[in-house]
C-alpha cells in the first residue's frame, strides 16, 4: 500500500461509512451465545461499544454493534438490554482515555467492548500515530478505570489495514506488533480478549485466494462490509458472553465495590408493588444516619442496577427494634416472579434465628442432606406452594437483637456459601443461576444495613463445617 493510497484511505476513515446502507441481517454466528437458553446476559445489562470509525459505523443498520443489540432485543426483549454506541471516527487510544468518563462511564455500563488500534498504527505514516509504549499504558488506564466501576471488559486486537495475506501490506508488521501489545495487556490484566487480528488473518487465508487488498470482510481494507459486520458481530458476541461468564479479577478492579455509599440509593432501584397504584405512599427504603434502612413495609425489594457474578459480599445488619424477617437475594433477575413480589433469585435468609437458610425463588440449589434440610423430595420445588426453604447448618450464630451482625456470602460459578458472625452456616452447589443482581428485602420489620461490600473473587474460601 503506497503513501497516496494510505492518505486516500485515511480520508475514507472519516467519510466513507456515512453513505453505507447495508442490509440488516437477522442472525449471525455466535448470536446464540447472547440470546440462547444458556445466555449469561442479565436483566438491565448495559453493553458499551468503544472505538473508532469501525465502531461508529457499527452503530448503523447492519453494523456489528447494531446486529448484536437487535438480536438481543428480538430474542430476549424481557431483559431490557441497553446498547451504548461510543465509536468516533479517527480516534486512537489517547482519545478514548479523554472521553471515557463522558461517553461510556456516565452511562453505567455493565460490560465494555473496546475495539481500537487501527488509527494508532495507521496514523503513524504521517507522524500522528500512538507510540507502542503509550498504546500499552493507555489500554491499561482504560481497563483500570472501567474495572473500578465493576463493569466487565472485552479488549480487541486491531483487525486489518488491507486484506492481503502475504505480508505485503505496508503496515502489517506494525499491526502485528500492536496486536501483541493488546494480547499482553489482556493477559496481564485478566480481561477477556477478542483476537480479531488472528481471526481476520485466519478467515482471509481461507477466503482470499486472489490476495485482494479489500472486498472480503472490508470495503476499503479497513471498514467492514456487510459480511465483515456479521463476522465481527459473531466474534464480539462470543467474547462478550465469555466475559459475562468469566471471573472478575481482584487485581484488575484494585478494590472492592461499595454497593451502598452511605449517602443515598445511587446504584439501586426500588421494586415495591404497592407503589404501582399508590405512588405517593411513604418510601420503603431510606438512608438514615449513614445507614441503609429497610422500613419493612410496604413489602418489596431494593435491587442493584448492575448484575454480578463471582463475588464475596460482606453485609453488616441489625434489627433496629423488634426482630423479624429480611434477606439478601443473590443472582436476582426477573422481577415479581413469585407471589407477584419476589424476583427470581436465591435468597439468603436473615430472618431472626434462621440466618443463613436458603429460599429458592424460581431458581434452585442443592445442598448435602437434602431430605433432612428441605423435606420430602416429592414436595421440592421453586414456585408457589412448593418446599422452597433449605435449612442452614446452625441457628446459634446471630447476635442479640439491636446488635450488629456480619453475614458473608460467596458466590462463584454454581456454588454459594454463607457465614454468619464467623460461623459457617450454609453451602449449596448446582445453582440454576450464576449471575444476577443483588437485592435486599422489606418484609415486616425494620432492618438497618451499614455495610454492603462486594469483592470480586475467583474461588471459594475454605471452610470448616
Amino acid at each position: 500500500m503506497n503513501r497516496f493510497t494510505l492518505r486516500l484511505a485515511m480520508v475514507t476513515v472519516v467519510f466513507s461509512w456515512l453513505g453505507q446502507r447495508p442490509e440488516v441481517v437477522a442472525s449471525f454466528d455466535g448470536v446464540d451465545d447472547l440470546t440462547g437458553k444458556e445466555s449469561p446476559v442479565a436483566k438491565g445489562e448495559v453493553i458499551a461499544f468503544l472505538g473508532d470509525s469501525i465502531t461508529q459505523g457499527g452503530a448503523r443498520p447492519g453494523g456489528y454493534c447494531r446486529l448484536i443489540g437487535e438480536a438481543i432485543e428480538k430474542k430476549r426483549p424481557e431483559l431490557g438490554v441497553k446498547i451504548v454506541y461510543a465509536g468516533i471516527s479517527g480516534h486512537k487510544v489517547p482519545d478514548l482515555q479523554r472521553r471515557l468518563d463522558r461517553d461510556v462511564l456516565s452511562k453505567k455500563p455493565t460490560i465494555v467492548f473496546i475495539y481500537i488500534g487501527i488509527n494508532d498504527v495507521w496514523h503513524s505514516v504521517r507522524g500522528k500515530g500512538t507510540p507502542k509504549d503509550d498504546f500499552d499504558t493507555g489500554l491499561r488506564d482504560l481497563i483500570k478505570r472501567i474495572a473500578a466501576t465493576g463493569a466487565k471488559i472485552v479488549l480487541c486486537t486491531p483487525s486489518t489495514i488491507g486484506e492481503k495475506t502475504d505480508q505485503t501490506n505496508a503496515l502489517d508488521g506494525m499491526l502485528d506488533d500492536y496486536a501483541k501489545v493488546s494480547r499482553n495487556v489482556a493477559r496481564e490484566t485478566g480481561v477477556t480478549l477478542c483476537d480479531l487480528r488472528r481471526d481476520f488473518l485466519g478467515y482471509l487465508k481461507k477466503n482470499n485466494p486472489e490476495n485482494k487488498d479489500r472486498g472480503i470482510l472490508t470495503r476499503d481494507g479497513v471498514h467492514l462490509n456487510q459480511l465483515g459486520n456479521q463476522f465481527v458481530a459473531g466474534k464480539a458476541a462470543e467474547s462478550i458472553a465469555s466475559a459475562l461468564r468469566a471471573d472478575l479479577k481482584t487485581d484488575v478492579t484494585t478494590s472492592s465495590i461499595r454497593l451502598f455509599n452511605g449517602k443515598d440509593l445511587e446504584g439501586w432501584h426500588v421494586d415495591v408493588p404497592h407503589l404501582d397504584k399508590n405512588p405517593d405512599s411513604k418510601p420503603t427504603f431510606i438512608v438514615r444516619d449513614g445507614n441503609l434502612v429497610s422500613l419493612g413495609s410496604p413489602n418489596g425489594h431494593l435491587i442493584t442496577d448492575k448484575a454480578y457474578s463471582n463475588f464475596r459480599l460482606e453485609v453488616e445488619y441489625r434489627f433496629a427494634g423488634k426482630p423479624g424477617n429480611c434477606g439478601v437475594l443473590v443472582h436476582a433477575s426477573t422481577p415479581r416472579a413469585l407471589y407477584k413480589m419476589f424476583p427470581k433469585s436465591i435468597e439468603v435468609q436473615m430472618n431472626h434465628r434462621h440466618a443463613g437458610d436458603f429460599w429458592c425463588i424460581v431458581e434452585d440449589i442443592t445442598v448435602p442432606d437434602m431430605v433432612r434440610r428441605r423435606g420430602p423430595k416429592e414436595k421440592w420445588g421453586i414456585t408457589e406452594g412448593k418446599a422452597r426453604r433449605i435449612l442452614n447448618l446452625t441457628d446459634e450464630s446471630e447476635n442479640q437483637v439491636g446488635q450488629w451482625n456480619t453475614m458473608v456470602i460467596e458466590a462463584v460459578g454454581d456454588a454459594v456459601q454463607v457465614w454468619v458472625n464467623g460461623d459457617f452456616v450454609n453451602r449449596g452447589t448446582q445453582c440454576s443461576a450464576q449471575r444476577g443482581q443483588i437485592a435486599v428485602q422489606a418484609e415486616g420489620s425494620e432492618v438497618e444495613f451499614r455495610k454492603l461490600l462486594l469483592t470480586p473473587i475467583t474461588s471459594l474460601s475454605k471452610h470448616k463445617e
